[in-house]
C-alpha cells in the first residue's frame, strides 16, 4: 500500500514483486470488461512466446464504436488510438500484431515486464503506455490485439492543459532516453513537424495550453539526470531491436484525431476535481 499517488506504472511496479502468475492483467478503473474478455488474451500469450503483451478491442461506452484496437505509434514519440471511432465490424475477429498497447486494458507477460526492471515511472502519468510499447518492441517482443476480447471504456477524445504538459514532457523524455543519436537525427524532421503542430494546437487552444507546453521544457531540464539514467538502462539492455521499432512506428498523422483536439471548445469534462498532479 502506497501513501502517495505513484501513477499507473508506479502502481504496477508496487505489486510486481508479489505477482506469482505468468501473466499480469492491467485495467483502468473506468474500464468495464465484457464476459470472457481475459481468455483470448491469455491463450494468445500461452501459444506464442514472441508475444509480450495482448490487447483487447476497446469500445467507447457512449456509442459502442472503437476506442482503440491497440495504438498507432509515431516516429516522433506520439501515440494515437488505432481505429478510433470506427464501427466494431471494421476490425474483424482475427488476432493481429499492432505497434502499441493501450494502457486502459491489456495483459502482459510477467517475465517481460521484469526483464525491463519493471514499468518505467519517470513520467508519472500519461504516455506511459507508449513508453512501455517502445520498451517491448526494442526488446524484440511483439504486441497483439485480439478482437475476441472486448472491454468498454468511458472515453472521449479531449485535451486540457495539465494533460498536454504531461504528454509533451514524457514524449520528449522517451525520445531522449530510447533513441540512439543516429536514429534521433534520422527522425528529426518528424520531430520538428510534431513540435510545430503541438505549438499550433497550444496557440489555438489559448494561453493555458501555451504555458503547459512551455513548462514541459523546464521539466525536461530539471529532470535531465533521471532521463540520463533511463537512457543508460535502455542502452545497457542485452537486446536493442531498432528494426522492430522502425517497423511499428509510422510517419503519418491521423488527422481526424488532431483536428478533433483543435476544434474542441470550452473546458474539458475529463479534468479531475482539483486538476492533475504534474
Amino acid at each position: 500500500m502506497s501513501q502517495a499517488n505513484l501513477g499507473l506504472a508506479g502502481g504496477v511496479n508496487l505489486v510486481l514483486g508479489e505477482v506469482r502468475t505468468p501473466f499480469l492483467a492491467i485495467l483502468n478503473p473506468d474500464v468495464t470488461p465484457r464476459a470472457g474478455w481475459l481468455s483470448p488474451l491469455v491463450d494468445r500469450l500461452e501459444s506464442d512466446a514472441s508475444v509480450a503483451a495482448a490487447c483487447p478491442l476497446i469500445l467507447m461506452q457512449e456509442d459502442g464504436r472503437i476506442n482503440s484496437a491497440g495504438q498507432l505509434l509515431h516516429v516522433s514519440g506520439l501515440g494515437f488510438n488505432r481505429r478510433l471511432g470506427r464501427p466494431v465490424d471494421s476490425v474483424g475477429v482475427a488476432a493481429h500484431e499492432v505497434g502499441g498497447l493501450h494502457g486502459a486494458a491489456f495483459v502482459i507477460r510477467t517475465e517481460s515486464l521484469r526483464n525491463l526492471d519493471g514499468w518505467d515511472q519517470t513520467g508519472f502519468l500519461y504516455h506511459e503506455d507508449v513508453a512501455l510499447s517502445w520498451d517491448l518492441l526494442l526488446s524484440g517482443k511483439a504486441i497483439v490485439c485480439d478482437p475476441r476480447s472486448v472491454v468498454e471504456h468511458d472515453y472521449h477524445l479531449t485535451m486540457y492543459p495539465e494533460k498536454l504538459h504531461l504528454l509533451e514532457r514524457n514524449r520528449w523524455a522517451l525520445l531522449l532516453s530510447h533513441l540512439r543519436w543516429g536514429r534521433l537525427l534520422a527522425v528529426s524532421p518528424a520531430i520538428l513537424a510534431t513540435e510545430l503542430m503541438v505549438w499550433a494546437l497550444s496557440l489555438i487552444r489559448g494561453p493555458r495550453f501555451v504555458t503547459a507546453k512551455a513548462r514541459s521544457y523546464r521539466w525536461l531540464f530539471s529532470n535531465r539526470g533521471a532521463i540520463r539514467e533511463w537512457r543508460g538502462r535502455v542502452m545497457a539492455r542485452p537486446v536493442y531491436d531498432l528494426d522492430r521499432l522502425r517497423r511499428h512506428t509510422g510517419w503519418a498523422y491521423p488527422l481526424s484525431q488532431l483536428t478533433g483536439l483543435g476544434i474542441e471548445h470550452g473546458a474539458s469534462s475529463r479534468v479531475p476535481p482539483g486538476g492533475l498532479p504534474t
